[in-house]
């Protein structure tokens, strides 16, 4: 790589230096979290399932809020520079009270902390996400810095799967508490939060949008309304997020209760998930722009549900077994977190062609809102389902409880996607329909590509 290629891809990646601290909370948040007060705060696991919808809810329906806020705010730091700015200091505090509350806490303590907690998240994703959508707006460029904020993620995730098993040892005899893994992990949030964050806000660029008077919420949802391939998208999203949810709520519990295995050899298993994700990660890219990333989409998802079928010839205790499912769903992993926002984002351009304004953050919001929604649905009707059918976390596992997990972690979950992907496979705005949409703005904006 010369001189050149590393000063123009520095500052993408001091872009994706945050991704790494936001990945752990997206794990901890889908993994661990519902589970810690379930099982050791010992408040219901229906009652859990119900707040964290709630929650989730509540967290979707701000979003597009904040992403328009976010669309309007002008100044000399941009759109999205202050918000970030301003939101981390926030969110870290409530990281901390989220994932470490007082032993003896209840449902109301869970219900205000994990409001807060998802507003002050809202406030500083949002923004960081659109402004990914705003500094390369061409469809390779696009893939480049989804793929590299994605592979902070993953790196992220690796980090926040080799810390309890390298550093809780030193401290802790036998298999960890949940409390003392979140412990850890909340100290590591703030620490790469408070590393990365101002690297990127000193080295990447602001990105670039197309001036318009602010709208409101409003008015600028009302001419959403038009962006067929949005809606579209959206609504594939929600489907195949929503079968994620079933099988990420219950797979910690799948592994524990269903297969023996210990929290320690779960971590093991995301660690192996997430290094197979970061080797396949540059093939999945190329891949993307030669086939569309719509179809990777659609590829990517479900095999990894599919990959997960594994699971049915694994042996009580067969960690073996269980590592080979994992690193065949995490060829698949990628995909899934690269493709859809860097999708939604081509759409804003769709949404400009058509008389739309460049409101990069409220787009993003909408796809935050939709995935939100699906995990809120999909971990309260996952968790209530189990529960119904027979699954009791703070009991002795039962031969009808590990059934009741087989169908909500694995059956279930792919069955649902494939819906989505279904809306998916034929997407409309291809590469070389984004070239042609990018041309229109060029030229109707009096510039030459």
């Amino acid at each position: 790589m010369t001189k050149q290629e590393q000063a123009r891809l520095w500052p993408l990646l001091a872009y994706s230096g945050p991704m790494i601290a936001m990945s752990i909370v997206n794990l901890l948040l889908i993994a661990y979290v519902p589970n810690f007060y379930a099982a050791e705060i010992g408040i219901s696991i229906a009652t859990v399932g119900a707040i964290f919808m709630a929650a989730r809810a509540f967290d979707a329906v701000i979003d597009p809020i904040i992403g328009n806020w976010s669309d309007r705010t002008r100044g000399k730091w941009g759109r999205r520079k202050p918000w970030i700015a301003f939101g981390v200091p926030a969110f870290m505090v409530m990281t901390w009270a989220f994932f470490q509350p007082p032993a003896d806490v209840g449902m109301t303590y869970l219900m205000v902390a994990a409001l807060l907690f998802y507003v002050t998240y809202a406030i500083v994703i949002i923004p960081y996400m659109s402004w990914g959508a705003e500094i390369r707006r061409d469809y390779e460029g696009r893939t480049q810095i989804n793929s590299l904020r994605e592979a902070g993620g993953i790196l992220g995730t690796i980090l926040a799967t080799l810390l309890p098993v390298l550093v809780l040892p030193l401290f802790v005899e036998g298999d960890p508490t949940l409390r003392q893994i979140l412990a850890l992990l909340a100290l590591t949030i703030i620490v790469v939060l408070a590393i990365t964050v101002p690297i990127a806000l000193r080295s990447a660029p602001q990105g670039e949008f197309e001036p318009h008077p602010p709208l409101g919420l409003f008015a600028a949802l009302g001419l959403l309304r038009k962006n067929k391939p949005l809606l579209r998208m959206l609504v594939a999203i929600f489907v195949v997020w929503l079968g994620g949810a079933f099988h990420n709520s219950t797979i910690l519990f799948y592994v524990t209760e269903g297969l023996g295995l210990g929290r320690a050899d779960f971590l093991w298993l995301i660690l192996a998930q997430y290094l197979m994700a970061l080797i396949s990660l540059p093939a999945w890219n190329k891949l993307a722009n030669r086939l569309g990333r719509h179809r990777v989409l659609v590829l990517g998802a479900m095999g990894y549900f599919l990959a997960h079928q594994g699971f049915h010839f694994v042996p009580q205790g067969g960690f073996a077994g269980a590592i080979a499912v994992y690193i065949m769903a995490g060829f698949m992993t990628p995909v899934i977190w690269v493709m859809p926002p860097a999708i939604i984002a081509d759409t804003v351009d769709y949404g400009m062609l058509k008389g739309g304004s460049d409101d990069s953050a409220l787009y993003l919001a909408l796809y935050a809102f939709v995935q939100k929604m699906a995990l809120a649905i999909g971990v309260g009707l996952a968790l209530t389902l189990a529960g119904n059918l027979g699954f009791d976390p703070q009991a002795p596992v039962t031969p009808q409880g590990v059934e009741a997990l087989r169908l909500v972690t694995l059956i279930l979950p792919g069955i649902i996607a494939l819906a989505g992907c279904l809306l998916i496979w034929n997407y409309p705005i291809t590469q070389k329909r984004h070239a042609i949409i990018r041309k229109w703005l060029a030229r109707r904006a009096g510039g030459h590509q």
